[in-house]
């Protein structure tokens, strides 16, 4: 039975976000407003963007899930729900430091559980390795001479815990 992976992406996103929060630094996301699914004020978009702080104290009802951000933030005294796909966050701001992360495009290639792929042992029957090794000049190779090529080499290969063969 395949073991279904929880989305690597809420976590990847708080852990960044939280070392930002404290870090005392002010963490703000810039996000492609045109991107489908997502939920902010229309009136506050410029040039198919929008910026948007995720200071704890200027947000609340934060959830991160496995495919978006959600909360809920006051604009002109207005209570609104925001909602964020990964994909459209362009980046993740941490104001003080002047960094940003190109979080959106990272969480999806980081992502060790992807929902609309197959995993590798699902439906898919497999009778050896899609390779093959090349074993025409392995022949010549004995242990005995593989060791012998070690003894030489042996202090500027080894690494602590390690030995290469």
């Amino acid at each position: 039975m395949a073991v279904r992976l929880k989305s690597l992406k809420p976590y990847l996103f708080n852990a960044y976000y939280n070392w930002i929060i404290e870090n005392e630094m002010t963490p703000h996301i810039l996000v492609n407003a045109t991107y489908k699914g997502v939920v902010v004020p229309e009136s506050y978009i410029t040039d198919g963007s929008i910026i948007l702080s995720l200071l704890p104290s200027s947000i609340d009802s934060f959830h991160a899930t496995s495919n978006a951000i959600s909360f809920k933030a006051r604009f002109a005294g207005k209570s609104e729900d925001i909602y964020v796909p990964y994909s459209a966050i362009e980046q993740l701001i941490a104001v003080e430091a002047q960094a940003a992360l190109p979080i959106g495009r990272a969480l999806e290639q980081l992502d060790l559980a992807p929902e609309d792929e197959i995993y590798p042992d699902e439906g898919i029957v497999k009778d050896g390795p899609e390779f093959e090794i090349d074993t025409k000049d392995s022949d010549d190779l004995t242990t005995e001479t593989l060791q012998k090529g070690n003894d030489k080499d042996s202090e500027k290969n080894k690494e602590p815990g390690f030995e290469f063969v």
